[in-house]
C-alpha cells in the first residue's frame, strides 16, 4: 500500500515531532487500550493468540516509528503512498507475488470459460472476484514493488501468471495470466491508494480486471472494492471490505452490480419503516445481474465476502454440495470456503533476473533479519528516488 517519499516529503519529516500528538491517543497506543468499545461490525478479526503476540512487538517498533512521523497522523492523516513504512508491518513478498493469490480460486474462471451462456459465465465471474476478497485477508503488507520488477509463477492446473511493475509514481502494477487452452486471458494493472489517520488505515487497489474469452472474444471488465483496516496501533485489529463493484459485458450487452457490506440507510424516515427492514449483516454480498439496454434484472445473488456467494436463479449444470450433477437442477451456490479448492501459484525456477524474489530486503526478512532488511529497503528506495532524478533531468518519463 505504501510508497517512498519524494525528496521534500522526506525533508519535511524531519522536522516533525510527537510533542504536540493528542494525548488521549498516545495513552491509548502506550497502553494498548480500545476506546471503541467493540468490534460487532463485521470483518476479519485478528485476534488469535498468535496474531495477538505479533501485534504486541509491531507496536513496540510502530510506536517508534510514529515519533518521527508527528503527530498530525492522528489529526490530518497520512497519504501511504507517500511515506516509507518500517519493516515490522511487511511480510516478505512483494505485491507482484501478493497479487497471486487473489486468483487462488482460479477455476471459478475455468468453469466461466466452458459456459455457452453469457449470463452464466457472468455469475462465474462475480464468484471469482468475489472470492479473492478473503484471500487478501493478511497481517502483514507486501512490499512495494521497483520499477522493473516482475514476477512469474504456475498455478497447479497450468495457468501462467506474469506480474511486472511498470510505473513508480503512481504505482503501478500489471499482470497477463492466461489459461493453458487458451479458453480465457485475464489482464489488468492496479494501483494502491491508502492513507492512515489516527488508529485506522483505508485504501483501495485501483484499475481494471478483464477477463476475456475465446469463445466469442466478449471481455468481462470489473474494478475491486475499498478496505479499512482498524486497530492498527491499539485495540482488536480488524480488515474490512466495502463499496460496490461493477461487472460489465458490452459485447453480451449484461451488467452485475454488487455491494460487499452495504451500509443501512440513515435518515429522518428510516425509524418510520425500520419494523419491514431486514436487520443489517457484516460483511454480506447483495448483487443482480441485469441487461445493459433496458436494465431488465435477469437474476440476483447473495452471500458473505467471508464465506460464500450465491445466485438465486443459478447456473445450468447444477449440482448438490457432493459435487455429483443432478439433471434439471441448476447450481446456485458457485462459491464456498469450505468447500472449494485453492490452487496456489507456484513460482518459475528459471525466474528473469529483474524477479521480486531475489530483493535483497524480502530475502532478508524471509531470514528474520529485520535490522538487514530494513538496511535494503532504504538503500532500494534511494535507488528508485535516484534513477527517477534521473530519468526526470534526461527527458524521460518520470514513473
Amino acid at each position: 500500500m505504501a510508497k517512498v517519499a519524494d525528496d521534500e516529503f522526506c525533508d519535511a519529516l524531519d522536522h516533525l515531532d510527537v510533542e504536540d500528538a493528542e494525548e488521549a491517543a498516545i495513552e491509548a497506543l502506550q497502553n494498548d487500550v480500545d476506546p471503541e468499545p467493540d468490534h460487532t461490525g463485521g470483518g476479519y478479526h485478528f485476534d488469535t493468540p498468535a496474531h495477538l503476540a505479533e501485534l504486541k512487538e509491531q507496536r513496540a517498533q510502530l510506536w517508534a516509528w510514529l515519533k518521527g512521523v508527528g503527530s498530525h497522523m492522528f489529526k490530518e492523516g497520512i497519504n501511504l503512498t507517500k511515506i516509507s513504512l518500517p519493516v515490522c508491518l511487511f511480510e516478505a513478498r512483494s505485491f507482484l507475488e501478493r497479487l497471486t493469490t487473489n486468483w487462488e480460486y482460479n477455476s471459478l474462471l475455468q468453469h466461466a470459460a466452458a459456459c455457452s451462456d453469457p449470463a452464466d459465465r457472468m455469475r462465474w465471474t462475480v464468484a471469482f472476484a468475489v472470492s479473492g476478497l478473503c484471500r487478501q485477508v493478511s497481517f502483514h503488507k507486501p512490499f512495494n514493488p521497483i520499477l522493473g520488477e516482475t514476477y512469474q509463477a504456475v498455478y497447479p492446473n497450468g495457468i501462467r501468471v506474469f506480474c511486472e511493475q511498470i510505473s513508480h509514481h503512481p504505482p503501478i502494477s500489471s499482470w497477463e495470466v492466461y489459461e493453458p487452452s487458451a479458453k480465457f486471458v485475464f489482464t489488468g494493472n492496479g494501483n494502491w491508494v491508502a492513507g492512515i489517520k489516527g488508529n485506522s488505515v483505508k485504501g483501495r487497489q485501483t484499475g481494471r480486471n478483464v477477463v476475456r474469452f475465446a469463445s466469442d472474444g466478449a471481455s468481462i471488465e470489473y474494478e475491486l472494492p475499498g478496505l479499512q483496516v482498524k486497530g492498527v496501533l491499539w485495540g482488536t485489529r480488524v480488515l474490512k471490505y466495502g463499496g460496490q463493484m461493477v461487472f460489465k459485458d458490452v459485447k453480451n450487452g449484461l451488467q452485475a452490480t454488487v455491494d460487499v457490506d452495504p451500509q443501512p440507510q440513515a435518515g429522518f424516515l428510516t425509524g418510520w419503516f425500520s419494523r419491514n427492514k431486514k436487520p443489517h449483516k457484516p460483511d454480506q454480498i447483495v448483487g443482480k445481474l441485469t441487461r445493459i439496454s433496458d436494465g431488465t434484472v435477469l437474476d440476483t445473488c447473495h452471500g458473505n465476502w467471508l464465506h460464500y456467494l450465491e445466485w438465486d436463479g443459478g447456473c445450468a449444470g447444477g449440482s448438490g454440495r457432493s459435487g455429483k450433477e443432478k439433471e434439471g437442477q441448476r447450481l446456485k451456490r458457485l462459491w464456498d470456503i469450505r468447500t472449494a479448492t485453492l490452487t496456489p501459484a507456484v513460482p518459475v525456477p528459471d525466474a528473469l533476473p529483474s524477479d521480486c524474489r531475489h530483493r535483497e530486503d524480502v530475502v532478508f526478512l524471509a531470514a528474520k533479519d529485520q535490522a538487514k532488511s530494513q538496511e535494503w529497503k532504504h538503500t532500494l528506495e534511494e535507488r528508485q528516488r535516484r534513477d527517477r532524478k534521473l530519468r526526470k533531468e534526461g527527458g524521460g518519463y518520470e514513473h
